[in-house]
């Protein structure tokens, strides 16, 4: 069983006010003369340290990557923000072409699309007030509590785990909101018990809140694939993605940048 303590929680914090933005800058590579093709990227701008805005530029990990896969692939970078049940409706129309947001592979949105290979080992867990930690201690089995009301994200496969797995009786303790901060706000104000959301988010909203008595309950309970989603004919945007994934791999830079956006990284998932 894997345990932080408030230390380190303010130690994330502070971590994430001292990391560099990733500037919003379209021309990242060297494209031939004339009109440079354009790589379109979904993202969802509400879940720091993956994808959030700062001083009105995109920035974290994912917007870090995008402008890795723009310079690999000599293409002009173009962030397209969008809401994040938009995202596989956008890339289908053709508004987007790859969404880098911190998806989740699932079966369900495998029908629709294709992933490029992951990146990463993530997983559901729960935030809670500090004062109320006992009482969700044990991760997941205490959600089961039916005193217990429970917040998501709607359309993110947390909130799809509790449906299937907790909510029997969801008009009385789910809440299902529209935005992470909704629910923060929500569990600030005791509305709700628990809020349930993707491990590198929730750690980062219980450093940016921990003044305000929130912590994180570090026992994982899902086990979750993040990957980039294109096109399912987009063969040669999904293999493009991949060499880039593979070249950043093996020289260092993947695990580099993996730690620096998400220190707990390594410790909870891939010793």
């Amino acid at each position: 069983m894997i345990r932080f303590y408030p230390s380190i929680i303010l130690s994330f914090f502070i971590f994430i006010i001292l990391s560099a933005c990733v500037q919003n800058e379209y021309d990242t590579g060297s494209p031939a003369a004339g009109n440079p093709i354009l790589l379109k990227v979904g993202i969802t701008t509400n879940a720091p340290p993956m994808a959030y805005k700062e001083g009105g530029l995109v920035t974290g990990l994912e917007a870090e990557f995008a402008r890795g896969l723009a310079k690999f692939t000599g293409r002009k970078l173009r962030f397209v923000e969008l809401k994040w049940d938009d995202q596989i409706p956008a890339l289908l129309a053709g508004k987007t072409d790859i969404i880098m947001s911190s998806m989740s592979i699932t079966k369900a949105r495998n029908y629709r699309i294709s992933f490029c290979n992951p990146y990463m080992i993530s997983g559901q867990v729960s935030l809670v007030r500090l004062s109320e930690m006992n009482r969700f201690s044990n991760g997941f089995t205490d959600l089961l509590n039916q005193t217990v009301k429970i917040g998501t994200v709607k359309g993110t496969t947390g909130a799809l785990f509790i449906e299937k797995n907790v909510a029997t009786d969801r008009k009385q303790r789910f809440y299902n909101y529209e935005s992470p901060e909704q629910g923060i706000k929500a569990l600030r104000a005791k509305k709700i018990d628990a809020f349930v959301y993707d491990l590198p988010m929730n750690f980062y909203f219980a450093a940016q809140n921990e003044s305000n008595g929130l912590a994180p309950v570090t026992i994982p309970f899902t086990r979750e694939q993040i990957a980039w989603g294109v096109r399912k004919d987009d063969n040669a945007l999904r293999e493009a993605a991949n060499g880039y994934l593979a070249e950043i791999k093996e020289d260092g830079r993947l695990k580099n940048m993996l730690i620096r956006w998400i220190p707990f990284f390594k410790t909870v998932f891939n010793r």
